[in-house]
């Protein structure tokens, strides 16, 4: 698939478009996608809740927390 500039492939991945204002992450699945925006806006970087990218540039959890839940999004303010 591809989006946004983005190419991806797999069916479970989760894009955040950056045509309907998200920054054009792809995650390697709807948890992780839901957890990077649990209010509609991207809320923190994916580096920031602890994820990791493949080579391709998929979000996923890392090797230490694969099995586990999705990371807790922690508040920005400002």
């Amino acid at each position: 698939m591809s989006c946004c500039g983005r190419e991806w492939a797999g069916p479970d991945r989760a894009h955040c478009c950056g045509r309907f204002g998200g920054c054009g992450a792809v995650f390697d699945d709807a948890e992780l996608w839901d957890s990077h925006r649990p209010r509609g806006v991207c809320v923190a970087d994916p580096g920031e809740l602890g994820l990791v990218t493949t080579r391709n540039g998929i979000w996923q959890r890392s090797p230490d927390r694969v099995g586990g839940a999705a990371p807790a999004v922690r508040g920005r303010s400002g």
